[in-house]
């Protein structure tokens, strides 16, 4: 929905230029991305038995995205994104109660999984233990908008994940100092990432090395919601497939770069031949320090 500006001015009734209906979501945009990039994503998520649910159903099965993972409940999370014109977002509202997850699902499709991505939501925390601890597997999460590490909502993601994103927004220090403190109090992190939206990203890696890569725009902004899911999704197809970091990332930048030209948060992927041919075209400035 788009909006004039934020923050959003109470108005009884305002006649929008266009409204989208569309299937988003962490889950969904990560996976809807690496298998546009060629892998295999298997989604452990859950639809509702509700009208939203049937339409979700159809756009997993549409997209080879359906299968035992996904789980029925009652009812499908909702939200409603609100867009600026210049393509910033914020969300609304989000519907969707707690659910309790039926984890020999997760496990039966974790097997032979070369990494987890695990969201840093309440719904996401009973899975880290059980990739961590049972299944040996490596962990990525995004911490989104989170603060700082002080707080204890998001510490069993710090204290499990191998790699961790996060939005710049809700920092209280630099994106270097956050990715410093990271690798310092997590020795279980190996790669910490912090998105600075137009700004581009920096990236600290454990043997000591800071990146930063500046912000790539391809084509004109469209919606930046689902920025981050694609930089994340896009970094994990790279790393995973070459063990590049830095190589990996500025792909990635390009990705996201391009997919914020697109409407919907679950829109836009490149293909890998896509991201390769643009890559040769596209320059990317990337400028490596120390984080210690």
């Amino acid at each position: 929905m788009p909006v004039e500006q934020f923050p959003v001015d109470f108005s009884a009734y305002q006649q929008a230029p266009w409204m989208r209906c569309a299937v988003v979501g962490g889950a969904y945009n990560v996976a809807s991305a690496v298998l546009r990039l060629g892998d295999t994503p298997r989604l452990c998520t859950t639809v509702g038995s509700d009208d939203a649910g049937q339409v979700i159903r159809g756009t997993l099965k549409r997209a080879g995205l359906e299968g035992r993972g996904v789980v029925t409940v009652p009812e499908s999370a909702k939200t409603v994104i609100l867009v600026e014109p210049d393509g910033q977002v914020a969300r609304s509202g989000w519907t969707g109660g707690p659910v309790n997850y039926p984890m020999e699902r997760f496990i039966e499709q974790a097997l032979g999984a070369d990494l987890a991505v695990i969201a840093s939501n309440p719904f996401g925390k009973p899975f880290l233990k059980v990739a961590k601890d049972l299944l040996k597997l490596p962990i990525a999460t995004d911490l989104h908008a989170c603060r700082d590490c002080d707080g204890l909502s998001r510490q069993p993601w710090l204290e499990c994940a191998d790699v961790i994103f996060r939005s710049h927004e809700g920092l209280t220090c630099s994106p270097r100092e956050w990715v410093a403190d990271v690798l310092r109090r997590y020795p279980g992190c190996c790669i910490a990432v912090v998105g600075r939206g137009d700004q581009g990203c920096v990236m600290g890696l454990r043997d000591g090395r800071f990146v930063e890569i500046l912000a790539a725009a391809p084509r004109p902004v469209c919606s930046t919601d689902g920025a981050g899911d694609a930089l994340l999704a896009a970094f994990l197809h790279g790393w995973l497939a070459s063990g590049e970091p830095v190589e990996a990332l500025e792909s990635a930048v390009i990705f996201a770069g391009w997919k914020v030209g697109a409407s919907s948060a679950a829109d836009g992927f490149l293909s890998e031949s896509e991201l390769a041919a643009l890559r040769r075209v596209y320059a990317v400035r990337t400028r490596v320090g120390t984080w210690r």
